[in-house]
């Protein structure tokens, strides 16, 4: 009786409870059997920028729910309203009241919903229920969707917080809905007491609850989604977190929920996407999605029963709906629904205790493999925090016949039929064709617009479809109709464009039956790269089987294009799992390749490493170029395996190719390969390598993401590293490096940083320069170029030379080359040239030293020739190009160059059209009304060039003789939009809403031009081709836009009715200027912008950034509406055309006597391009120099027409070598029939005197130049402007100087009687650099706008920046004087500067100057001024010297070494040609010799490749100062003619009419030499000898060195290498005349010490096949990124010897378990696995809860194979080789 009463009080206390309990245990909740509930729905979908109007949609109807039994409802809509809507709206959205709503047919059939505990299971719908009413109701049902069970949630997550009591807290579950199968963030929580508000119709004893949910995308099972072309790193499946990630896409979808025990009295969901139509930006535009259903009722259900059809339809889940064919989840999370509405609900509760229970036992049993590298193994920033990449293949990826594109995934219903599909297809091209003809009207028409409609159009066709349309318009192929050809080319850029397998089958199509050959087929086959959407395996197979079909591969240009877009595709959709999966629509397919299929190892390398190694068999370079970069296109690791051997030497390959190998690792270096970047370290690290490939393997080390230990030892190597190309590589590469700001590279950036401050401080040539480096993370920006280049060690041109950009919506576009040897290129295209000219041989001078004589008694020996070999690529516009060159392509050169020739004067007609997208993203997913998001970016694009050339040309003369013309009749369009759209696709109406901006940009070149060309002078003649018509040159314009378009309309955004343009109130800038009325030709610049981009166009320009610059124009941060245009006014101008000449001359040996004094006069002869005012120009600036040379340059543009008239600018220069006066004169004019106008100004500079070789001295001089200017002005000259000023190097600067380390090493050097080292030099330098300059400047009757200049110029001297400048207005100058002052400190790299005018005195001070600033100002001689600042930039390799001092010697290459000359010749330099190479190179010798303590000899012999030689002795004479004659004792022998004596002895080359010797000698008693204008300087004092010179380099022997830039060559004698110094000068003399004895004792030790040098090739892969087996095993294991895969094991427990088993295997996850259908190899519990490889594997999947697979779980763990039944999943499970202990 006790119990009985207990039991009654428990069961009225339990009563007694608020019913709100049942919220959390009745699994019924919150729908109450027997009732009927009535709710009004509200919704709505809007799209809208951040100003303008919004455009989407309202809905509303009536939702009625009827509860016939536990777990299943009845639903029905009634009065189902729709509205469209588009305008301006307030901030909170909210609708206006006068919305004209229509019905919604079709939504009235009621349907059933199965649930449990609020969650839905199912649905069972009419058939006839179309797919966009079936995801509406999925969005309305989503939000009544609400689940406060455990189902699915760990109740002891300490992130768990939820409490049943008290029915507050959060938890988180695994939820579908129709956005996706995502975790959600549940909040319960009391609501507030004005909910009363909320529901005025209920009154409620008890409060209701507020639960509100949270979507986290970066967390789904299962999303319905079609992406394609994101950007790298671009997130737009959740929050970006990760560094290298960059916010692409905001998306929420949050719910709010007021319930009790008894209804849901009131549900919003709220979808919000955000996204810049331009991808990155500030001013984002939104997709909102609103759901609203609020309770009107709640009753008994008292009604009839509804009518139901007959035919039903199940629908399984929630998700967005693409298809009527139902598709279970692919999460595994989700449950059997018919499993789950079997279980009563008493047995839950210890049914989810047991879940509980086994899940913690077998935790340890199968265990999860996720491979998750850290930094120091080579993480990659692809890593993601998917749940996994997905590798399994849908069975529904598009076939080779049928369409897959876009709006297939918006409506599934039946479209326009295929005649009406070809027909709109027909009427589109003809429509563009007719539009490229005008390209003036383009941007109005929407050229590129209508483009991208076409391009949609056939993505929807199937094969069948595209063929039938295909024929009507092939026709036109070969048409010489203008239109009709452009119609073909538009329509065949479209196929390629739209990316389609059809598509597809359509150009393999196209080139089978050879409809596109050659350049035109390989230009398409290039973009399918990036525009082929769907991956599959039979689509790759069948890329690469074409590539390397017989017949294309005979194909030129073809050939190579198609084997390096099919294995590039190849790699994004298979090798490399990010873009694989990011790339594509994996999210809607799967993964359209299995992604441990083999067909790569299998199929595609073999066949590439085949014909590699037959390439290399047949020493055909160029192919095997072509295959190297093939299989690195690949980027598989496996790629190591067929390099392997040609780069550890065990099949031989030039220097070039083991450098192009490591070059083509970088698409594998990209993925961060650990494996890859360890090969490329061991490179680095292998000192005995040449140097070519150690600098590119550091370049790809980089890419790879070196470790900081490798970063360390990097740093490190900067300061021992032998190779002095390496050091240089190794620091400009981590300097440039840690610059980066970009996000994707910041850890490499940061790493870089962190070992900067190790590096050398010794200064190199930069081999690697990252020029510009440009973002912005507010607005997004992100551009960036690098140029990249290794120095060749034979030119000073680079043997390897890459530039690459990027942008925020490509990746890197990228323009290179590279050549085996750039001076045998050179040397071999010059003696292609030759042939052409039929170039006669030259007999061998009889000289006494001449070069083959010399390496005769030398017996030097060169090392034999490489073949050559050279690339070129070019990956722009989305078109990767690759072409190859050996010596049989340029042997074809004269052939080609004549068929050319032949062609230009019979006239060439050219017309190419080429239209594609630079860039396009497309993303979709269903937002919370069940209407898809949709978000496009294109970047469509046209170039068309049109045109007829002729021309004459004789190339088989001399280049002093040539001449030629060429007329031209040529149009050149070149246009480009940037379309970007966000909206959503109504399904109730069909119509795409969505908010946009469109950016265009274009530039028209109509224009007829006519050149003439003879030696020195070029004439050119334009004019337009239309010249009376009005032309559009360059058109800019940016347009917001919101509209509401039908379905696959054919109209263009712009001219739809529909849409609105988006405008501000008040224009920021607006323009209209013309120009060019005076010339007859007019011009106008007119436009206007409401942005505030616009409002200082100064402020857009970056002084040091030129790619940020052209961003910050052509992309707007403030996006608004913009129109800017630039045209030429034919209807207004007279004149219709202008001649423009350019003349240049140069003479020598001017001796004019100073008849008048030099001084700016009136100039008579004004006529264009008059050669007597070139003569009377010379005549001026040479009067008063001793032997003079002038140069003169005459530029002239002529406007031919009625109003006629002329602009001419000539300018001239005298100077000579012996004579310190330097005179400069100019003349400009315009004339027309109204006015003459002309300018003339005289300069006069008065150089220093310069200390060629002694630093005391050049310290002790005074340094001070004056300098003066006259310009006169006005028709008689009344107006002038006088300048006079000096510079002057400073007593503080010289004390400086003294002061420096630098000077030291120099005294010190200079005390051991050397006086031109290396410190020497430099010093030189920075003492013939003045650092002060004063100036006056006088001016009177000036134009007021010279005035006006002058005062901007003041203000900008004021405005220069307010920490730097000093106004002080009251230290004023009288009108007409200006002083101007200027103080520089080299040492800190800094500029005063003090203006004083009449407005007042500024003092700007601290301004930085470069550091190359003192090399630029310094007067130091025979070193150029462009010499100076090209050797500070190159480490003295732009124009190397060399110095024989008095016992040290300075090669060219910089090694310094101590040595005496004796008595003996010594080779200081020779050239000698190889035997190939001797009669089209020049020769040269160099000897020097002491014949006692302070005195050198001197000997040259010098012949040129055109026959003309000398020989010259220089002996050493006393010099004195007193000495009238200060010339050196110099003998000359010459079959040249002797033109000048005196001062400046001179000899003449009438072959290149230019001086062949000059040589004289200094105040200072320095001789100055000259051979053939700078291919020899010399600089001699008696005792020391300096050479300068830059041909032939690494060509050159002798003490001077190799002249290769790398010291490390100039120990190498004819004999080999040799350390000590004192070997290697004795090596280089000659036993002949008056021959020291000591130095042949040297000379013959040397010969008995040197070894060779040898290159070691480095170990790529280790041998042993424990290490291999390894390598494959990491491979696979890093290649899953994250993916689950699980590890077979044995079960047995029985001990014995370890060997292989047969077990099926098992595993669980959240609630399922899962078993594969065979057995698979394992090892025993007590055993270990090797070799494991990854398999697919086939499982049955049921529910825990499931007893007979509880049974079968129980057996496995026995030992046993039970067989298992029913629908099968792919999973991949690691499987043991072998087994032991």
């Amino acid at each position: 009786m006790k119990f009985a009463v207990l039991a009654a009080l428990i069961a009225a206390v339990t009563c007694g409870h608020s019913s709100d309990d049942n919220i959390v245990e009745n699994q019924t909740w919150p729908w109450q059997v027997g009732k009927l509930y009535r709710y009004d729905v509200n919704s709505y979908t809007l799209a809208r920028l951040q100003e303008g109007a919004s455009t989407g949609n309202a809905f509303k109807a009536h939702f009625i729910v009827r509860v016939k039994a536990p777990n299943r409802l009845q639903i029905k809509l009634e009065n189902s309203q729709h509205a469209d809507v588009h305008q301006n709206l307030p901030k909170d959205r909210t609708l206006p009241s006068d919305l004209k709503y229509q019905p919604v047919k079709g939504l009235d059939k009621p349907f059933e919903v199965t649930i449990k505990g609020g969650r839905v299971l199912s649905m069972s719908a009419p058939a006839s229920l179309s797919l966009s009413h079936e995801n509406l109701l999925k969005g309305l049902i989503s939000a009544l969707q609400v689940d406060l069970s455990a189902h699915y949630h760990n109740e002891h997550s300490p992130r768990n917080t939820f409490d049943r009591e008290t029915k507050q807290g959060q938890f988180r579950r695994m939820e579908t809905d129709v956005t996706g199968d995502c975790e959600t963030l549940y909040t319960v929580s009391p609501v507030l007491s004005e909910w009363r508000r909320e529901l005025p119709k209920f009154s409620l004893k008890e409060d209701p609850i507020e639960i509100t949910k949270s979507k986290n995308y970066d967390h789904c099972h299962q999303r319905v989604a079609y992406n394609f072309g994101v950007p790298q790193g671009a997130k737009w499946t959740g929050t970006a977190q990760n560094i290298y990630e960059k916010q692409f896409v905001s998306r929420s979808t949050t719910s709010r929920i007021l319930v009790d025990s008894q209804a849901i009295y009131k549900a919003e969901t709220t979808s919000t996407v955000n996204v810049h139509p331009h991808l990155y930006g500030k001013q984002k535009a939104e997709v909102l999605s609103r759901v609203e259903l609020s309770l009107t009722s709640y009753e008994d259900d008292k009604e009839p029963e509804w009518q139901k059809s007959e035919e039903r339809r199940e629908i399984r889940n929630l998700l967005y709906a693409i298809t009527k064919k139902q598709n279970s989840n692919r999460d595994d999370s989700v449950s059997s629904t018919s499993q789950e509405q079997n279980q009563v609900e008493e047995e839950q509760e210890s049914q989810n205790r047991m879940r509980r229970s086994l899940k913690t036992k077998l935790i340890s049993i199968n265990k999860v493999f996720k491979s998750r590298t850290s930094h120091s193994d080579g993480s990659s920033w692809e890593e993601s925090k998917e749940a996994d990449f997905p590798s399994d293949v849908n069975d529904n990826v598009p076939l080779i016949n049928e369409p897959a594109y876009e709006a297939l995934y918006l409506n599934s219903e039946e479209d326009m039929g295929t005649k009406q599909k070809a027909a709109n297809a027909q009427k589109l091209v003809q429509e563009l064709a007719q539009q490229m003809q005008n390209p003036n009207n383009m941007p109005k028409t929407d050229f590129l617009t209508k483009f991208n409609i076409l391009v949609h159009l056939i993505s929807s066709m199937s094969f069948e479809q595209l063929n039938q349309a295909s024929t009507s318009i092939e026709g036109a192929k070969s048409s010489n109709n203008v239109i009709k050809a452009d119609m073909w080319m538009i329509y065949r850029d479209a196929v390629a464009q739209s990316g389609g397998v059809p598509a597809f089958k359509q150009i393999l199509s196209w080139i089978q039956k050879k409809k596109i050959q050659g350049e035109e087929a390989a230009e398409i086959v290039a973009t399918l790269v990036r525009t082929l959407r769907y991956p599959t395996k039979e689509v790759m197979t069948k890329f690469f089987e074409m590539a390397m079909n017989p017949e294309v591969r005979q194909q030129q240009f073809l050939n190579t294009t198609a084997l390096i877009a099919a294995t590039r595709f190849i790699y994004m959709g298979q090798v490399n799992n990010y873009t694989a999966h990011y790339l594509y629509p994996t999210h809607l397919y799967g993964r359209f390749a299995d992604k441990y299929d083999n067909f790569v190892l299998e199929k595609i390398l073999p066949p590439l490493a085949n014909e590699l190694e037959k390439a290399v068999q047949q020493k055909d370079s160029s192919k095997a170029q072509v295959y190297i970069k093939a299989i690195g296109n690949l980027g598989h690791r496996q790629i190591l395996k067929v390099f392997a051997p040609y780069l550890e030497g065990k099949i031989h390959v030039s220097t070039y190719l083991r450098t192009h190998i490591i070059n083509n690792l970088q698409v594998l270096s990209f993925q961060r390969d650990k494996y890859v970047r360890n090969v490329l370290y061991s490179l680095l690290r292998n000192t005995a390598e040449p140097y070519e490939v150690r600098v590119a393997a550091i370049r790809n080390i980089f890419i790879a993401f070196p470790n900081p230990a490798m970063m360390q030892a990097m740093a490190q190597m900067t300061h021992d590293d032998p190779s002095k190309h390496v050091r240089s590589a190794l620091k400009t590469s981590i300097e440039a490096v840690a610059e980066w700001k970009n996000l994707r590279f910041s850890d490499v950036a940061k790493s870089a940083e962190a070992v900067r401050p190790m590096l050398t401080k010794e200064k190199f040539a930069e081999e690697y320069t990252a020029r510009s480096d440009y973002y912005d993370r507010d607005y997004g920006f992100d551009f960036a170029d690098i140029f990249v280049y290794t120095s060749s060690d034979d030119n000073l041109l680079p043997r390897y030379l890459k530039y690459y950009v990027t942008s925020k919506s490509s990746d890197w576009n990228e323009i290179g080359a590279s050549f085996s040897s750039v001076q045998q290129f050179l040397d071999y295209f010059q003696q292609q040239m030759d042939r052409i000219r039929q170039k006669k041989s030259r007999s061998e001078p009889n000289h006494k030293y001449s070069a083959s004589k010399i390496s005769e008694l030398l017996k030097l020996k060169y090392d034999p020739q490489e073949p050559l070999e050279a690339d070129f690529n070019i990956n722009f516009m989305q078109l990767e190009r690759y072409f190859t060159f050996n010596e049989d392509d340029l042997k074809k050169l004269p052939i080609v160059i004549r068929d050319l020739i032949t062609n230009l004067t019979q006239g060439i007609h050219k017309h190419y059209t080429k239209v594609l997208n630079q860039a396009q993203v497309s993303l979709m997913f269903p937002t919370a009304m069940g209407m898809p998001f949709i978000y496009k970016y294109k970047e469509p694009t046209v170039l068309h060039v049109q045109g007829n050339v002729k021309g004459n040309m004789d190339l088989t003369k001399q280049p002093k003789d040539f001449s030629g013309s060429i007329q031209k009749e040529i149009q050149i369009t070149y246009a480009r939009n940037i379309d970007g759209s966000v909206g959503f696709y109504d399904t109730l109406v069909e119509k795409f809403a969505s908010v946009g901006v469109v950016n265009k940009a274009q530039l028209y070149i109509p224009v007829k031009a006519d050149i003439q060309m003879k030696p020195g002078e070029v004439k050119i003649h334009l004019e337009p081709l239309r010249p009376e018509e009005d032309i559009t040159i360059a058109h800019y314009s940016v347009w917001p836009y919101s509209t509401s378009q039908k379905k696959d309309s054919l109209v263009p955004v712009s001219q739809d009715p529909a849409t609105k343009i988006i405008n501000r109130n008040n224009k920021v800038n607006s323009i209209d200027y013309k120009f060019g009325q005076s010339a007859g030709t007019q011009f106008q610049f007119q436009g206007y912008s409401y942005s505030k981009d616009y409002t200082n166009f100064a402020g857009m320009i970056r002084s040091n950034d030129l790619l940020s610059s052209i961003a910050n124009m052509l992309y707007q941060r403030d996006i608004a509406m913009t129109h800017y245009n630039f045209r030429y006014l034919g209807k207004q101008s007279s004149n219709k055309g202008v001649t423009v000449t350019a003349a240049y001359d140069v003479v020598y040996n001017q001796k004019q006597s100073n008849q008048k004094p030099f001084a700016a006069s009136k100039v008579q002869d004004i006529t264009p391009n008059s050669a007597g005012r070139r003569e009377e120009m010379v005549k001026r600036v040479v009067s008063g120099i001793n032997t003079a040379k002038a140069q003169v340059v005459d530029l002239s543009a002529s406007f031919d027409g009625p109003q006629k008239a002329e602009y001419t600018l000539t300018a001239a220069i005298g100077q000579s070598p012996v004579d310190r006066k330097i005179q400069f004169a100019v003349f400009a004019s315009r004339n027309s029939a109204d006015e003459h106008n002309q300018i003339n100004a005289a300069v006069t500079v008065r150089r220093p005197e310069v200390s060629a070789m002694n630093l005391v001295e050049a310290l002790k001089k005074d340094l001070k130049m004056d300098f003066d200017a006259e310009i006169k002005f006005g028709n008689d000259e009344d107006g002038s402007v006088e300048i006079r000023g000096y510079t002057d190097r400073s007593k503080k600067y010289t004390e400086e100087l003294q002061k420096t380390h630098l000077a030291q090493q120099a005294m010190e050097e200079i005390a051991n009687n050397n006086y031109y080292q290396e410190a020497n030099h430099k010093m030189l330098v920075m003492a013939h650099a003045p650092d002060y300059l004063k100036a006056s400047i006088t001016y009177k009757n000036v134009n007021p706008a010279f005035k006006y200049l002058l005062f901007q110029a003041y203000r900008l001297a004021e405005g220069f920046g307010f920490w730097y400048s000093d106004v002080n207005p009251l230290k004023t100058l009288p009108d007409g004087k200006i002083e101007l002052e200027a103080q520089t400190s080299y040492m800190e790299n800094m500029i005063n500067l003090m203006l004083k005018s009449r407005y007042g005195e500024v003092q700007v001070k601290n301004v930085p100057i470069p550091k190359s600033a003192v090399n630029a100002a310094s007067t130091y001689s025979p070193f150029k001024l462009s010499e100076r600042i090209g050797n500070y930039y190159t480490r003295h390799q732009y124009q190397p010297f060399c110095a024989v001092d008095d016992n040290q010697i300075r090669t060219f290459s910089e090694r310094s070494y101590n040595y005496k000359l004796t008595s003996s010749w010594h080779v200081v330099m020779q050239n000698a040609p190889r035997p190939e190479n001797s009669q089209r190179m020049d020769q040269l010798v160099v000897l020097a010799r002491k014949p006692s303590e302070k005195e050198q000899e001197i000997y040259i012999s010098y012949q040129s490749e055109t026959g003309r030689d000398l020989e010259i002795e220089i002996k050493p004479t006393k010099y004195d100062e007193q000495q009238e004659s200060k010339k050196r004792d110099v003998t000359v022998k010459t079959n040249s003619k002797k033109v000048s004596d005196g001062i400046l002895t001179m000899y003449w080359d009438d072959d290149d009419n230019a001086p062949f010797l000059e040589y004289y000698t200094q105040p200072d008693g320095v001789l100055i030499l000259n051979i053939r204008e700078d291919r020899l300087r010399a600089m001699y004092d008696g005792q020391r000898l300096v050479v300068l010179a830059k041909n032939n380099r690494n060509n050159t022997r002798g003490i001077c060195g190799y002249m290769s830039g790398e010291p490390l060559d100039d120990y190498m004698t004819p004999n080999g290498l040799v350390d000590r110094p004192e070997y290697y000068g004795a090596s280089y003399a000659l036993n002949v005349e008056n021959s020291d004895y000591q130095t042949q004792q040297l000379q013959s030790q040397a010969k008995e010490v040197p070894y060779q040098r040898r290159f070691k090739n480095t170990n790529v892969l280790r041998s042993d096949k424990y290490w291999q087996q390894a390598m494959v095993d990491s491979s696979s294991e890093e290649d899953r990124q994250s993916e689950n895969v699980y590890r077979s094991r044995g079960y047995s427990k029985k001990l014995g010897t370890c060997q292989m088993q047969q077990q099926v295997q098992y595993y669980e996850n959240h609630g399922e378990i899962c078993i594969t259908t065979a057995p698979m190899n394992a090892c025993q519990s007590h055993c270990q696995g090797n070799g494991y490889s990854v398999k697919s594997v086939q499982v049955v999947c049921r529910p825990k809860l499931d007893q007979k697979f509880q049974e079968y779980r129980n057996q496995i763990q026995q030992g046993q194979n039970p067989k298992v039944n029913g629908p099968t999943e792919t999973k991949q499970y690691r499987v043991p080789t072998s087994c032991n202990m």
